[in-house]
């Protein structure tokens, strides 16, 4: 999802660091973009299927994308939790001492419950919260970050730097604290998809991806009846 998202965000006009364990991965990936060739490389092992990157050509002369280790992040206003579930509070910890207190603004995209052949997705014990993002608020103790989660249902071969790829369906559900929901809802009108805000971090447990029940289905084809809501599906 990072590297499809970097390119749409790139593409929108924000300054955008793709951050990764070493800063030579993420720029080996950046440089392709930059030259405007687009980046494509296939999934293999375990998760082969899953979905491989495959970010098209494009223009990419007035980009602002560079490359970063996962410490580069500590210096953005808005840090992207994009990892799998299980590894994410160990990369959100090895920061977290330069960016509390400094109110940053923090997008969690981790799916606990999505789960993987490879093993990760395996969800959250039954006795704690049923939230990734409610679990990171909790360990970071930062009462001054601001939280939303969002693009926990897209696959990331539907996001292109200029748009959906399905364009028939372009939303994505956003939910959390009212300043970062509104920096995320701006995100995503500009990179060319339309956010549905569902409420605030009391709502997260509802909208974990990979929990799926007969309640959500009918809810989501009751607001797609109702009010057109087209949420992100497929591959």
């Amino acid at each position: 999802m990072g590297v499809h998202l970097c390119a749409a965000w790139a593409n929108a006009g924000y300054d955008v660091t793709m951050c990764s364990r070493t800063k030579e991965k993420a720029e080996e990936i950046c440089q392709q973009l930059m030259s405007g060739k687009g980046y494509e490389k296939k999934v293999e092992g375990k998760n082969a299927g899953q979905g491989d990157y495959c970010v098209p050509p494009c223009d990419a002369k007035d980009w602002k994308l560079k490359a970063g280790d996962n410490a580069a992040a500590a210096n953005a206003d808005m840090i992207v939790l994009g990892t799998m579930y299980e590894q994410a509070w160990p990369v959100l910890e090895g920061i977290a001492p330069s960016i509390k207190g400094k109110g940053k603004v923090i997008l969690d995209m981790t799916n606990p419950f999505m789960k993987r052949p490879d093993g990760y997705g395996a969800g959250l014990p039954k006795d704690g919260p049923q939230a990734g993002i409610l679990i990171h608020k909790e360990n970071l103790n930062d009462p001054t970050a601001k939280w939303a989660g969002s693009y926990k249902h897209v696959m990331w071969t539907l996001v292109l730097p200029k748009g959906p790829k399905n364009p028939s369906r372009p939303d994505i559900e956003v939910f959390g604290d009212q300043e970062a929901v509104d920096l995320v809802v701006e995100l995503i009108y500009r990179h060319g998809w339309r956010p549905i805000v569902r409420g605030g971090l009391e709502v997260a447990p509802k909208y974990e991806g990979g929990k799926v029940s007969f309640s959500k289905i009918f809810g989501n084809l009751k607001r797609e009846i109702g009010k057109g809501e087209k949420l992100s599906v497929g591959w």
